[in-house]
């Protein structure tokens, strides 16, 4: 068994500070339909340095950008 993202966090993260997807995408440099892949976890692994970018923006830990669980 592996402990791996089972769902992400950003868009309530957002909410909570009350920012666009939009805006996240341009304050981390990437594009709306990357963020959005990383939003529906269409991605293999985020890197640790993209996970830092989007977690200092959204004003949390790394950890918090996904729910986690055994599977």
């Amino acid at each position: 068994m592996d402990y791996v993202p089972v769902r992400c966090r950003i868009p309530e993260l957002l909410e909570r500070i009350g920012k666009s997807q939009q805006w996240l995408a341009d304050q981390s440099e990437m594009s709306k339909q990357h963020l959005s892949d990383i939003i529906r976890m269409r991605y293999e692994d985020m890197s640790y340095k993209r996970a830092g970018r989007l977690a200092y923006h959204l004003r949390c830990q790394i950890d918090d950008l996904h729910e986690w669980g055994w599977r």
